[in-house]
């Protein structure tokens, strides 16, 4: 007899031998994929991002402390990968609480993204009814460098 315990000498792999894991024989699923091909429990970045934004984006419409926001899928110099997040306060009384909820949002939503949430007047539209991410990044801009600067100072 062979040293190999999954296969019986006269009729080859036992088709009822489970591996562990609900894996079938020579390391392969029950349906004859390769068992090791996609790890469970690796991070998919790509799918987590694309349903974190959903997700952001759906809390973002609940809150009752802003009128409008904006996302802004960006890269920045010294930070990286980050969401900038234009909203429109509903008052000038409720920004820092905008703010603060937009920011739990994102935190939920990304953890592992930088986020900016960024108070501004109006987000820019063009004719189409698209954001004008360009216009809402320069108009961020500077409250960003300042933030990055000063880390202390953050805008709340």
């Amino acid at each position: 007899m062979n040293g190999d315990l999954t296969r019986h000498p006269a009729y080859g792999p036992d088709p009822y031998r489970q591996g562990p894991y609900g894996q079938g024989p020579y390391g392969q699923d029950v349906y004859g994929r390769d068992a090791y091909e996609h790890d469970p429990f690796e991070d998919d970045a790509a799918a987590g991002t694309e349903d974190g934004y959903f997700a952001l984006e759906l809390e973002l419409l609940e809150l009752a402390c802003i009128q409008e926001a904006a996302l802004v899928h960006t890269t920045l110099p010294d930070v990286g990968e980050t969401v900038f997040v234009a909203f429109v306060p509903l008052s000038a009384e409720q920004e820092s609480a905008g703010a603060r909820a937009v920011r739990a949002a994102c935190q939920r939503c990304l953890p592992w993204l930088f986020a900016y949430v960024v108070a501004v007047d109006s987000i820019e539209r063009d004719v189409e009814g698209a954001v004008r991410a360009e216009l809402l990044l320069d108009r961020g801009l500077p409250q960003i460098a300042r933030d990055l600067a000063s880390p202390v100072a953050m805008s709340d």
